[in-house]
């Protein structure tokens, strides 16, 4: 069994959101091939799950997506979300 070990932003994404209730997520949609999709928007929704965040998303979409968009949601990382670090670490002063 393969499983993707999250690197970087994912990786800080999962410690960051683990103990909160809500989460802020990150939800892709992509129409057309694979490898060179015709339609990608990004959105961004505050919800419990991902899958709540992607109905979150469908509902609240001003235009509608090509038929059969592809919706993917992940945990909203801190740099994209515009976080800049501080220097400060946890449990203490810099």
């Amino acid at each position: 069994m393969q499983c993707a070990l999250p690197f970087g932003d994912a990786a800080d994404a999962e410690v960051y959101w683990r103990d909160k209730e809500w989460k802020k997520w990150t939800v892709d949609v992509t129409a057309g091939p694979a490898k060179r999709p015709t339609y990608q928007a990004t959105f961004y929704a505050r919800a419990r799950t991902a899958e709540r965040a992607i109905v979150c998303v469908q509902a609240n979409m001003v235009s509608r997506p090509p038929r059969g968009a592809r919706f993917s949601a992940r945990l909203a990382g801190p740099r994209e979300l515009g976080c800049v670090p501080t220097g400060r670490r946890e449990g203490g002063a810099a």
